[in-house]
């Protein structure tokens, strides 16, 4: 698979989820909640339930 078949969105989600587990944001709780993970996880969801039902598994 090459880059260009991961649309930008997806590609700045999964490089926002590698940047939360080394490091934390402003946003970043004292939990670890983060909303911006939050978001970066639903649109990789998202991503991979659209590619599923077109017969392309991420």
């Amino acid at each position: 698979m090459t880059n260009r078949d991961v649309p930008l969105l997806v590609q700045q989600a999964a490089r926002c989820l590698d940047y939360h587990r080394r490091n934390t944001c402003w946003r970043c709780t004292d939990t670890g909640f983060c909303p911006m993970v939050v978001i970066a996880r639903s649109r990789i969801w998202a991503w991979r339930r659209y590619r599923a039902l077109n017969g392309r598994w991420l």
